[in-house]
């Protein structure tokens, strides 16, 4: 079994569900999907803005996964104030009030606003009217986003040695549309879901094509690695050659939601029943792998 204190919530930052029946190689978790500000954190904007780019429900979507026996980790804070799928140097020092002390990535995403923490709450809207200080940025790193990786690091890992190999699913959505901080241009319409592998580095063409074909015959439109090809939470932990596979999944808001509201829409239920059967198809194929490794 694996060690029991992986799945221990950490209050604010993160929870965990347990697997309801016999483990398997795979590994789900959810790190946008959090709602709960945290409290010293004081944006200049409303708390609909705050959240307006957290991937709302998707935890929900695809809550299934402990019935099949892989684990479910969600962050619980929103992605704007730190987002865990960013590399650790991504700072936007641009939102800064001093010079930032550490190794800077200087994505295009951090260029875009979009790094570690958000500099726009959305669009062309600043999410602090002020810089935020050095040792802000610090603390949100060290509470948030190393607490985080270093959970699904343990999960991976754990995983990985009981069977050998394991299957790491990122769990996303997007909007229907590009917009002024997405890598594709504003308004361009995007497909019902998006699976990313980083351009075919972080998972077995296998793996990709389980996930690819179950939806695809649920009659869903899904491109591969174009507007996303994941970031890194997929690229961070994965070693195809070792067995160590991960994939991103991003589901079209659309579907499920209304974007403006984020309430679920009419047709959440169906959806989700679609994500149900795509985590038993993963599941099934994980044990087929399980099977063959003995």
């Amino acid at each position: 079994m694996l060690n029991s204190s992986l799945f221990d919530a950490i209050p604010g930052v993160l929870d965990v569900a347990a697997p309801r029946v016999a483990p398997i190689c795979v590994v789900y978790d959810s790190p946008h999907s959090g709602v709960d500000l945290p409290a010293g954190f004081h944006p200049s904007v409303s708390a609909d803005m705050v959240l307006k780019a957290t991937d709302t429900h998707v935890d929900a979507l695809f809550d299934n996964a402990p019935a099949t026996g892989a684990p479910l980790l969600r962050a619980l804070f929103p992605r704007s104030f730190l987002d865990v799928n960013r590399a650790e140097s991504d700072v936007d020092v641009e939102m800064l009030d001093a010079p930032w002390p550490h190794p800077v990535l200087g994505s295009a995403a951090a260029k875009r606003g979009m790094g570690l923490a958000w500099r726009f709450a959305w669009g062309d809207t600043l999410m602090h009217d002020v810089p935020i200080s050095v040792a802000e940025m610090e603390a949100r790193i060290a509470t948030y986003w190393q607490p985080y990786h270093q959970r699904v690091a343990a999960l991976i890992d754990g995983v990985h040695a009981k069977f050998g190999q394991v299957y790491h699913v990122d769990c996303h959505s997007m909007p229907a549309f590009g917009h002024a901080l997405s890598p594709d241009p504003a308004g361009t319409r995007r497909p019902d879901f998006v699976i990313g592998d980083f351009d075919g580095q972080t998972a077995s063409p296998d793996f990709v094509a389980v996930v690819v074909d179950t939806l695809r015959a649920q009659g869903y439109e899904v491109a591969l690695n174009n507007p996303f090809r994941g970031a890194e939470l997929i690229r961070r932990y994965a070693d195809p050659a070792k067995g160590r596979h991960s994939l991103q999944i991003e589901v079209n808001r659309a579907l499920y939601m209304d974007e403006d509201t984020r309430a679920r829409s009419g047709d959440f239920a169906a959806v989700k029943a679609n994500l149900d059967r795509l985590t038993e198809e993963i599941a099934a194929f994980a044990k087929a792998r399980m099977a063959a490794a003995v």
